[in-house]
């Protein structure tokens, strides 16, 4: 399974989960499989509200769950269908936290109810 998480900055486990999933300056995909963690630059952060396309990106590289403390609607809806499912990381500071929290099932998976409602609502 590969699971990508949004950060503020790259610093591996300890990295710090991003408030926002679009607005992120980094991910982080974990594959559980391989298990192995590679951090890699968003290059689409910088965007309009609503207008953030990762989603595109991610079903490339075979991702099978976001991991996220803050999302908008559209993007909730565009990841689950292409097949992407989303969970709500319970403010997890870590990417090690986020990540356990997943694998202890303690995450709730997001609904529209979960969005954001602008980059400003954490």
């Amino acid at each position: 399974m590969k699971i990508i998480v949004p950060l503020h900055e790259q610093a591996g486990m300890h990295s710090t989960v991003s408030e926002h999933f679009g607005s992120a300056p980094f991910f982080a995909v974990a594959d559980t499989e391989a298990n192995s963690i590679e951090l890699m630059p968003n290059t689409a952060m910088h965007h309009d509200h609503g207008q953030c396309t990762p989603a595109d990106f991610f079903s490339q590289l075979g991702i099978n769950v976001l991991l996220c403390n803050g999302i908008g609607a559209g993007a909730i809806a565009k990841l689950q269908m292409i097949g992407i499912d989303v969970y709500m990381a319970a403010q997890s500071p870590t990417l090690e936290e986020a990540l356990l929290r997943f694998s202890k099932g303690a995450l709730t998976k997001a609904t529209a109810q979960h969005a954001c409602q602008g980059h400003g609502c954490h």
